[in-house]
């Protein structure tokens, strides 16, 4: 969003330029102040934050009893009206940025916990054995009859269903012992398959 900002010059007598600066820095700029206080104490104040936004109308709610509060009294209507207007601009400001963060912050715990699992997931050799209850040597062949069983080596041609000739494609998986254990869990997966459709 494109902002103009315009500088003036105040042309006016000293009692002029002074009763206005007790306007801005006395009265109205303790009301914003106050506004904002108020806003960050509101009892809905999480649910906006994770929203990323709030009602514009609850400023307005919050700054009429403090109309009459002796510490703002007195300040033309459009200075309150300046008021609720930049504490809305401030807090709709606030709150898409918390918003953006926490969906950062989200994908960011998300890819951490996703390398977490992996490098749990990668475990040496004793603790493999430990885990799984069964020695290095079992594993292993675990894992080469799962291999065995959906990497075929056989390369002989077979005839498609267009008439032509295709090959048959094989292919060896190579993997580092500390990975067994996902084909122990594999194969004991695809055991129950076969068990349920008998």
């Amino acid at each position: 969003m494109s902002k103009i900002t315009i500088q003036c010059r105040l042309v006016a007598s000293e009692s002029s330029h002074q009763q206005l600066w007790k306007l801005m820095a006395q009265l109205n700029t303790p009301l914003i102040n106050e506004l904002l206080r108020h806003v960050s104490q509101h009892p809905e104040f999480e649910t906006w934050r994770q929203k990323g936004k709030h009602p514009t109308s609850v400023v307005k709610q919050l700054c009429e009893p403090l109309k009459t509060d002796p510490r703002f009294i007195g300040q033309p209507g459009r200075f309150y009206t300046s008021a609720i207007a930049l504490v809305n601009y401030i807090y709709k400001s606030w709150f898409a940025l918390m918003k953006r963060c926490l969906r950062r912050a989200s994908l960011t715990q998300f890819q951490l916990e996703g390398k977490i699992r992996w490098l749990e997931m990668l475990k040496s050799d004793v603790e493999l054995v430990e885990n799984s209850g069964v020695s290095l040597d079992s594993l292993r062949t675990i894992a080469a009859e799962v291999l065995a069983e959906f990497a075929p080596l056989n390369t002989a041609k077979t005839q498609s269903t267009n008439g032509k000739k295709a090959k048959k494609h094989s292919f060896q998986v190579y993997c580092d012992s500390r990975q067994l254990h996902w084909f122990q869990r594999f194969l004991e997966d695809q055991q129950i398959k076969k068990n349920s459709k008998n």
